[in-house]
């Protein structure tokens, strides 16, 4: 049975006080402590598809996520912030790290209903052979 996990992006430093382009916004501390946390929680899980977007603040959350999992992360242009994507062909466990205006899109799709979305959260998706959402929950994380 395919399970995924979609990942927004943890905390971010505030936009009124990063001066640079937006895809390069690093994490703020606690956002750092954020995706370690997720991390903390996904350790030892068997992922065979490890995937984050392109912006800085995704890729540091995926990098704090791969190094509890001892894998890296792939980048994927797919799930770029201005981007809707699709969650289909799934086989075994995922692992995505987007965005909080593509995530809802996505979960709509699947027919899962959007209530949250906050920093370094999760939904934990479970699906059947034919991509069919059977169960879902929520995660939010504790820092």
């Amino acid at each position: 049975m395919p399970i995924i996990y979609l990942i927004r992006h943890a905390e971010p430093v505030s936009p009124w006080d990063w001066d640079g382009d937006d895809a390069t916004r690093p994490l703020s501390a606690r956002g750092l402590r954020q995706a370690q946390w997720m991390g903390k929680q996904l350790r030892g899980l068997p992922v065979d598809d490890f995937r984050t977007a392109p912006h800085q603040r995704c890729r540091q959350t995926a990098e704090e996520i791969g190094k509890a999992l001892g894998i890296e992360p792939r980048v994927d242009n797919a799930l770029h912030i201005a981007r809707t994507f699709r969650v289909r062909g799934l086989t075994g466990t995922a692992v995505w790290v987007a965005h909080s205006n593509n995530i809802p899109g996505a979960l709509m799709q699947l027919g899962v209903p959007c209530n949250a979305c906050g920093h370094a959260s999760a939904w934990l998706l479970r699906l059947d052979e034919q991509g069919k959402v059977t169960g879902h929950e929520y995660i939010e994380p504790e820092v």
